[in-house]
């Protein structure tokens, strides 16, 4: 093998985890699996309000989508990379820690809701529906922030390649 060779080599491997990188930053969080998310964790708020086998099945569904579209997009993407302890702990606080401030959004919604708009209490289109609405669209808000920290972690982790 010459010099030449093996310089082309080296530059189609860096080219390659070039493209590696920023797929892996393109592909976190991708736009349909958040707002299938948001819509599990709508599902979830909003059967607070319903009678008891429908709240089951609706709170029971919906967290099932929110849970279950975090681990499908696990499985399904192209790219794969070892997980930094950073990363992790922002993918869990997106899905964890930051349930508590969506029920905070939640009861405000609730609260607003019958305050300025006079939903009823109870029903399909409830007090639950607006505070539901409201933590679904705080989620999916929050969203660009969360792709710029896990960028900004990949690029301190992976190189200054990432975009």
């Amino acid at each position: 093998m010459n010099p030449q060779d093996a310089q082309s080599s080296l530059n189609q491997i860096r080219a390659s985890q070039d493209k590696s990188r920023e797929e892996v930053v393109r592909q976190m969080f991708p736009w349909p699996y958040v707002i299938v998310s948001a819509l599990g964790l709508f599902a979830t708020f909003a059967s607070i309000d319903l009678e008891l086998p429908w709240r089951a099945i609706a709170s029971g569904l919906g967290t099932a989508i929110y849970v279950g579209v975090g681990c499908l997009y696990s499985l399904r993407v192209s790219v794969r990379v070892k997980p930094t302890l950073q990363m992790i702990g922002v993918f869990f606080g997106v899905t964890v820690v930051l349930l508590p401030v969506f029920f905070v959004v939640f009861v405000v919604g609730r609260i607003a809701g019958f305050a300025f708009f006079g939903v009823p209490a109870h029903g399909l289109l409830s007090q639950a529906a607006v505070g539901a609405a409201a933590a679904a669209v705080v989620y999916i808000a929050i969203m660009p922030v969360v792709r710029r920290i896990i960028t900004l972690i990949a690029l301190r982790a992976y190189g200054p390649t990432v975009r």
